[in-house]
């Protein structure tokens, strides 16, 4: 009996990593058609990048300075959420990727960003050579 309910228990726990996978892995693919639709204060989903990896800095560099508080993004690979705060409010050693800090938004991610202010017309960057 109790090897029965471990076999379900772990077949319950495989499924569910894998959804969370595959939903993962999708939700910037997805979300990349609402990147130019306004933002709202609080929670927003966004799609990542279209062209190249981006920093995150860079990634938000044309979202009004004020406007944004935080970004995140989950990595699949570890299986965490990894942050990006506004660097206007933090100390820098907070953003650093040995804790949990985002090095570079990945190309058709999905991207949290947590908004402090609506912006009508957001421009998300989808390099960091693009322009605002």
């Amino acid at each position: 009996m109790k090897r029965s309910l471990r076999s379900k228990y772990l077949a319950v726990v495989v499924s569910t990593l894998g959804v969370a996978a595959i939903l993962g892995g999708s939700l910037g693919v997805v979300m990349a058609s609402v990147r130019r639709e306004p933002l709202s204060a609080g929670f927003n989903l966004a799609g990542g990048p279209l062209n190249a990896d981006t920093t995150p800095d860079q990634y938000v560099a044309c979202l009004p300075a004020g406007s944004w508080s935080a970004v995140y993004i989950w990595d699949s690979q570890a299986k965490t959420w990894q942050h990006f705060f506004n660097p206007a409010g933090v100390p820098a050693y907070v953003n650093a990727p040995s804790v949990g800090g985002i090095a570079s938004v990945p190309r058709f991610s999905g991207v949290v960003l947590i908004m402090t202010q609506a912006v009508a017309a957001p421009h998300l960057k989808d390099s960091n050579a693009e322009a605002c």
